[in-house]
């Protein structure tokens, strides 16, 4: 044997034993150290995510649900509630109504953005954006970009106690905001698409439907066991659906 096979044998030997080394390091060090670790961040942050939906659940659902139900009477009836109103001269109170129920979720889905930020919580914050990108889609009318919402959803926040109260955002309240001499301007902004939307339900049903769509869903995660909100009253509205024959208010859902 030469010493240049000797060299080449010894140096490949030296070489697998390096290389043996870093794996058997790298083995150890990702079997005893990060994965466990990895595994451990991931059980804390479901456990964080469980721990924030028990505190937050109930506030949210109702914040969700109420949207959701407003918008599939006024798809389901061709907004025959808010005309009914219309003609006993009180339909300043559904167009107000409805505008509380949109500004109530904004407010709730700015709380949620806020505290999920440090949850990792990518479901939740998918269904979000979801909602979130069905209200901005389409043409001008009951449009509401992105930040309108925010700036809409931090309105209301300016009204709460603290992340706790479950019921920060009041009606009551809204009321006051919209009679104060100078209310917010993206408040009024807020009640005339509101009104927009409902006296051109032809026009934006499919707008609307995909906006209460994507509350199901989110209510759907929110409350998976169906406890809080019964199957009928989270139906998917499909703009196939032919309107209801009534001709005053909705008995159930209004």
């Amino acid at each position: 044997m030469s010493m240049d096979d000797v060299t080449k044998l010894l140096t490949s030997g030296v070489v697998g034993g390096i290389v043996g080394a870093v794996l058997s390091g790298l083995s150890k060090f990702f079997w005893q150290r990060w994965l466990p670790d990895q595994l451990t961040w991931r059980r804390e942050q479901r456990i964080r995510q469980r721990q924030f939906l028990a505190t937050h659940r109930d506030p949210a659902v109702r914040a969700v649900n109420e949207l959701q139900g407003r918008l599939w009477v006024i798809l389901s009836t061709k907004a025959k509630n808010y005309h009914y109103t219309k003609r006993l001269g009180d339909e300043e109170y559904y167009i107000q109504s409805t505008a509380f129920l949109v500004a109530q979720y904004f407010a709730w889905s700015e709380l949620m953005r806020r505290q999920i930020a440090a949850l990792d919580y990518r479901d939740l914050s998918l269904l979000l954006e979801k909602v979130s990108d069905a209200f901005a889609h389409g043409m001008p009318g009951f449009q509401i970009f992105f930040l309108e919402q925010r700036e809409i959803g931090e309105c209301l926040m300016v009204q709460m106690k603290s992340d706790s109260d479950a019921a920060i955002f009041r009606y009551s309240d809204f009321r006051d905001m919209m009679e104060a001499p100078k209310p917010a301007k993206r408040l009024l902004v807020l009640q005339n698409r509101s009104k927009y939307l409902l006296d051109h339900i032809d026009k934006e049903g499919e707008r609307a439907a995909r906006i209460q769509n994507s509350l199901v869903d989110l209510l759907d995660f929110i409350d998976p066991e169906k406890r809080w909100v019964r199957p009928d009253r989270r139906e998917r509205f499909s703009p196939s659906k032919k309107a209801l024959p009534n001709e005053g208010m909705e008995p159930t859902r209004k």
